[in-house]
């Protein structure tokens, strides 16, 4: 979201290197056959995005999804009556386990959490693609501007009677050279296309025709597939390393915050999900997990230095068998536990992060 650029998740059988699509290239597409293209590729976009959306919203209009959802939104509303304002990691893992079980009870529905988080991840891909294009248009054109000549077109006021050339101002130019810079001016003054406001114009005219839908509840699901979306990129990252990788194996996907971020702002829902406070309620639960950690960490080096120094006063040991006292099972997993920690809390600053430049290039498009 960054740089503005997309990567093939897996190269095709035998390749060694990944695809991309950066602003420059779709910048030279555009320069070689037009920008004709960028009013097409933002329909599509659009319609892409229309189908999306309507398979989220019959997700949520769902009896079983849309129940869970109510039961949440009351648990929220006695949570907040009581004056407490953070939105647990707990309840986020019950909820995560309540959702799996209605789910696999459930008759009618196949789909779960992931692909309810696959989906929204295409729809921020979706966003983030005319976005791409849009910029490569405003390349295109900063690019061509050197060419222009300072004259200002609405000067001209007619032909010369003498001549029959075109007059502006002062200057006298050619008929075809005043229709070049015409629309040349036309083309640089006409004015961006407003994604965002024909994006959630879709997403509005969805939300018509599923009136069944409960999309007001979509807010009490974001701690749920916020924690599905880390399980996921962590997996992906970690299958990088593997020897053989698989499909599934990624190295970044911030396509699911994109989405996330158009689905809260589209859907007037950014307030009810800041009243959440999830972000404030994750560092909490790392933080308290980290000093837990940091306590069984320092009482098992403390048991690990006491066996050093008894086998230093010891005249049965010698130095080797000194540097051979190892780690015990209990601190490898204590280090083991570290890093999982420092990963999930990586995982989920840079989640919110982006979700919160998301919501900037949002209102800026």
């Amino acid at each position: 979201m960054i740089e503005q650029n997309f990567v093939q998740r897996k190269a095709e059988r035998g390749a060694k290197s990944l695809r991309t699509l950066s602003v420059k290239s779709v910048a030279s597409s555009l320069k070689q056959h037009g920008l004709g293209v960028v009013s097409l590729t933002i329909d599509v976009c659009s319609k892409l995005l229309s189908r999306q959306i309507a398979l989220l919203l019959d997700f949520l209009a769902d009896d079983s999804i849309k129940s869970l959802l109510s039961k949440e939104l009351r648990w929220i509303g006695n949570q907040r009556k009581e004056g407490s304002n953070v939105y647990p990691f707990s309840r986020a893992i019950e909820f995560t386990q309540e959702m799996k079980r209605v789910l696999e009870q459930s008759q009618s529905l196949e789909n779960g959490l992931d692909w309810c988080r696959s989906v929204i991840t295409e729809m921020g891909n979706t966003l983030t693609m005319a976005r791409m294009v849009r910029t490569a248009r405003r390349k295109v054109l900063s690019d061509e501007m050197p060419f222009l000549s300072p004259i200002d077109v609405s000067g001209v006021r007619g032909k010369d009677q003498g001549t029959g050339k075109s007059v502006m101002g002062e200057k006298v130019l050619p008929i075809t050279a005043v229709e070049v810079e015409e629309h040349i001016s036309a083309v640089l003054n006409k004015p961006d296309p407003d994604i965002v406001q024909s994006f959630t114009g879709v997403l509005k005219e969805a939300l018509l025709e599923h009136e069944d839908s409960f999309m007001s509840g979509f807010h009490c699901m974001l701690p749920a597939l916020c924690l599905c979306w880390m399980d996921a990129s962590l997996q992906g990252k970690e299958m990088m390393h593997k020897k053989n990788i698989a499909r599934g194996g990624y190295y970044t996907d911030d396509g699911f915050a994109v989405g996330l971020a158009f689905i809260l702002s589209a859907a007037d829902q950014r307030k009810m999900y800041d009243r959440l406070n999830w972000f404030k309620s994750i560092q909490s639960k790392y933080a308290s997990d980290e000093e837990d950690l940091i306590e069984r960490m320092t009482a098992e080096e403390k048991k690990k230095d006491a066996k050093i120094a008894a086998a230093k006063q010891s005249s049965w040991f010698s130095s080797s068998a000194v540097d051979a006292v190892e780690d015990s099972d209990e601190l490898k997993n204590l280090k083991m536990m570290e890093k999982r920690i420092e990963g999930n809390r990586r995982e989920m600053a840079m989640l919110f992060f982006s979700m919160n430049e998301a919501t900037a290039f949002l209102r800026s498009l």
